[in-house]
């Protein structure tokens, strides 16, 4: 599995350098060897635990809420990061975090596009009583993270009410769509919008996950381009770049 630069006419980084980049958002990364090994990088990717601060940036960033980040975490935020499954098509927007995409295999391997993108049967997260309490709480004062989490914890319906009425939302709309598995109607959506970075990442995510794998190319180079580097959403844009261009 391991594809080196060489072949990369795109001048992508290598794959082990998008997991060590990857990795760094994690609580315990520093524990991990950048020299040679036996176990491939996406192998190893999915046992490290998220750092619950380090998500929370991403999740309430000024470039996916447009508005500065709340300080305190939410009551169970840890809890919610640390949950086992893994997210793969995952939009770019408020109250979401990229670490979410832990399981690196099924993007590197066969990668099935209709397989690994939302179906909106899902389930919604049993539990998170007080993180559900702290969404209702701060629905009014900061209504596109909170929509966010509930759209994270599965709670659809409690995602669009908040959502309602709310000005400049339109890219967590889309969002919302996608999560219920309306993913051709999300892309068209997110087309209609202006070239800001969460759309230009969400624009080639969603061409990437329809199988328009050639066509989201332009898109992700885009968001690289625009989004900080120090941002998780930078490295998850180069990693869904990277997929474009083995499975293109």
């Amino acid at each position: 599995m391991t594809r080196s630069n060489a072949n990369n006419s795109s001048n992508q980084p290598s794959i082990e350098s998008l997991m060590m980049r990857f990795l760094a958002n994690r609580s315990d990364a520093s524990a991990v060897e950048t020299g040679e090994s036996e176990v491939e990088p996406h192998e190893v990717a999915a046992g490290f635990r998220v750092d619950p601060r380090a998500a929370w940036l991403d999740a309430t960033s000024p470039i996916t809420t447009g508005t500065a980040p709340a300080v305190q975490l939410p009551p169970e935020w840890a809890a919610l990061v640390g949950q086992p499954s893994s997210a793969f098509a995952l939009p770019m927007a408020a109250g979401h975090f990229p670490q979410r995409v832990k399981d690196l295999q099924p993007l590197l391997t066969k990668f099935a596009p209709a397989e690994l993108r939302p179906t909106g049967t899902q389930g919604s997260l049993p539990a998170f009583a007080n993180l559900r309490n702290w969404i209702a709480k701060n629905g009014l004062t900061n209504p596109l993270v909170a929509s966010g989490l509930a759209r994270t914890l599965g709670d659809f319906d409690t995602a669009e009410t908040l959502l309602n009425g709310v000005s400049g939302a339109e890219n967590e709309k889309a969002s919302l769509r996608w999560q219920r598995g309306e993913c051709a109607e999300a892309l068209s959506a997110w087309d209609a919008l202006p070239d800001l970075p969460a759309v230009l990442f969400n624009r080639g995510m969603g061409r990437l996950f329809l199988g328009r794998i050639a066509e989201a190319r332009e898109s992700l180079q885009k968001a690289v381009e625009v989004i900080p580097e120090l941002s998780g959403w930078h490295t998850l844009a180069r990693l869904y770049l990277a997929v474009a261009e083995i499975h293109g």
